[in-house]
């Protein structure tokens, strides 16, 4: 990239930032930040469209301390802005259906556990206009169980401003207030309610479990506040990552965009959000222990409701196995060698459901280092050098995950 494309890129950034971030003040400093950085030519060593878009989503959030604010480049020739972010043309519209269908509308996981216990495990969640009958077919599926447990652990956020309000109205009878968003780009104020009515089966009056990682995102986060606030579930696992301000991708130049939160979420009864603070769990633990950790919660607060004593000598007897097998962890040792003047180095992984600080390395000699519990098979993991992704240079061993190549180590 020449210094003139880099200028063009921030000059545009710059104007969509302070005429639509939510905060105008936190905009106006970033701009200023940004423009600072351009003339003392900080970007001069990031000359690929990719590892510029990287730089820029770094200094967005040191100034910002806002997750959500991130570059990306794309090859393609980006669409024209919308007046309104939400409007999709038809294109977008079918291209957004197509990519919600062939993940599955989110859902990685559904079964029934042992003592009668429901689980979806969710990547994203998504709106009634692509999964309606989908999250139907769901809902009854698990409808007959008697407690449910959501896993969000590998969940990055909600794709369709609906996607809350439907899959939360399975648990209500009756419309209930979830959130309000102040909306910047229009200046507006609008209410989220869950809906009088649903496809399916509603899961009523039954035990839900949250289970969240450091890594849980944006409106998983929501689903999880949502019912927190509302006492309807019960979060178990790690305080999530922290972002609550939703908006959308705006074109910055013909192949850069940035998603830019242009609203706040505001709940009715705390008056506020987990931005920046996370979700806090009901019960802290680890992430990797999280679900078998709901499980027998699960089945302890299911006995004593149990009448048919044949079933209750069953659960007691699924409760005994898990307690007497608990997930066997191995301890693995990574190291990254060199990087003397880094500031930061953090390893990330399968291990931590991907979480980018969650395990920082500690600096001995020239070496990088810490060891971590890994389940046995094999561990996918990358390093994270003052918030830059990279590979193990000493590790030939990789995998191609989708869009994205990682370091891979065996775990006996």
């Amino acid at each position: 990239m020449s210094q003139e494309q880099k200028h063009q890129v921030i000059d545009s950034l710059c104007i969509q930032l302070e005429k639509c971030y939510v905060f105008p003040e936190v905009a106006s400093n970033i701009a200023l930040y940004l423009k600072t950085q351009l003339t003392a030519n900080a970007y001069k060593a990031f000359s690929k469209e990719t590892t510029f878009a990287n730089k820029l989503s770094l200094d967005l959030f040191e100034i910002s301390g806002d997750r959500h604010l991130k570059v990306s480049y794309s090859d393609q020739i980006l669409p024209k802005n919308s007046l309104n972010p939400f409007e999709l043309s038809s294109e977008h519209y079918l291209e957004q259906g197509n990519f919600a269908l062939r993940g599955n509308y989110g859902i990685d996981k559904l079964e029934v556990l042992n003592g009668n216990i429901g689980l979806i495990a969710f990547s994203m969640l998504c709106g009634p206009e692509h999964a309606g009958d989908t999250y139907s077919a769901m809902m009854n599926y698990i409808g007959h169980t008697d407690a449910l447990i959501i896993d969000l652990r590998n969940c990055r956020g909600a794709m369709g401003k609906d996607a809350i309000p439907f899959l939360s109205s399975y648990f209500f009878n009756e419309p209930v207030h979830l959130n309000d968003f102040k909306w910047r780009w229009n200046n507006s104020l609008e209410q989220k309610w869950t809906y009088a009515h649903v496809p399916g089966k509603r899961y009523l009056d039954k035990p839900i479990y949250i289970i969240n990682s450091a890594r849980t995102f944006s409106g998983a986060e929501e689903l999880a506040y949502d019912l927190q606030v509302l006492n309807k579930a019960t979060i178990i696992g790690e305080k999530t990552a922290g972002g609550a301000n939703p908006g959308g991708s705006i074109r910055i130049t013909d192949h850069f965009e940035c998603f830019i939160p242009f609203g706040q979420a505001i709940n009715p009864i705390t008056k506020t959000n987990w931005e920046g603070v996370g979700v806090l769990p009901d019960t802290p633990v680890k992430a990797n222990l999280a679900l078998y950790e709901a499980h027998k919660m699960a089945i302890r607060q299911l006995i004593p409701t149990t009448e048919d004593e044949e079933w209750k000598f069953r659960m007691e007897d699924f409760l005994s196995d898990l307690e007497t097998h608990p997930p066997v962890f191995q301890r693995l040792k990574f190291e990254l060698k060199g990087f003397e003047n880094a500031k930061t180095v953090f390893l990330t992984g399968s291990f931590n459901y991907w979480a980018s600080q969650n395990t920082p390395m500690i600096k001995k000699g020239n070496i990088w280092q810490v060891e971590v519990e890994c389940l046995p098979g094999t561990v996918q993991y990358q390093f994270i050098v003052d918030g830059i992704r990279i590979l193990d240079p000493n590790n030939k061993e990789t995998i191609k995950a989708g869009p994205y190549v990682n370091s891979i180590k065996a775990v006996n």
